[in-house]
């Protein structure tokens, strides 16, 4: 059973305390999840690597450019959904936590970044997708890259931040159980050592690791956190 909270009738009557978590976090786990799957079912996978040889990644591109449209379109609605769900859980943490101001200020940044990163890889995807760009072999091999690094490791370790700050915020202020936050903290650490991807091609294994599991956890997250109930006047 979700617990409550009472708050003080100081606050302005119509301050948000985001209600809509749950919501907001199905859908944007959804559309990425679904993003995955028409990229697999269809495609064989959702992207190519940009560690393997510029034939295959030209060819991939030339067979499934519809296709990564489509995984494009999902991840960015993925984006924007994310981006609300942020948004959602400031207002909450906030009202449940207002000693935690600078984590949960760190929360909102990493966060933010997470999704507007996604943003941008998606945007990434649907240019090169198209034949003109991937035609040429040095714009097709940078774009590539780009959208690698925006969507995997720098989304990856920005969701770190994001979900390592809340879990802190909640460890802190007892609002989930340690188990729960002690798990997340550990995800979120793999997230963030991802970015050292930038100096090595090993540590890309620490991506999928550090994403995955917080799809699950912003769902998990949005109905185990306590609601924000107002005390009657």
């Amino acid at each position: 059973m979700t617990a409550t909270v009472s708050v003080s009738t100081s606050r302005p009557a119509d301050q948000d305390t985001g209600s809509g978590l749950a919501s907001t976090a199905i859908l944007s786990a959804g559309f990425f999840a679904a993003s995955l799957v028409i990229g697999v079912v269809f495609g064989g996978s959702v992207y190519s690597s940009p560690f393997v040889d510029d034939a295959k990644i030209q060819a991939f591109y030339t067979d499934h450019g519809t296709l990564v449209q489509f995984v494009a379109f999902f991840q960015f609605a993925a984006a924007l959904t994310l981006g609300v769900f942020v948004a959602g859980l400031w207002a909450r943490l906030r009202a449940l936590a207002p000693g935690q101001a600078t984590l949960t200020y760190t929360a909102v940044i990493g966060g933010g970044m997470a999704a507007t990163l996604l943003a941008l890889n998606a945007v990434v995807q649907w240019s090169v997708s198209h034949p003109a760009v991937n035609e040429s072999a040095p714009v097709r091999r940078g774009l590539h890259y780009l959208y690698f690094g925006l969507g995997g490791f720098a989304h990856v370790a920005a969701i770190g931040v994001f979900v390592g700050a809340v879990s802190l915020i909640a460890l802190r202020a007892r609002l989930l159980p340690g188990w729960f936050t002690a798990v997340s903290l550990l995800f979120a650490g793999l997230g963030v050592l991802s970015t050292f991807t930038f100096v090595t091609e090993s540590t890309t294994l620490l991506i999928p690791l550090g994403r995955f599991p917080t799809l699950l956890w912003q769902i998990a997250i949005a109905f185990m956190l306590p609601k924000v109930v107002r005390a009657a006047r």
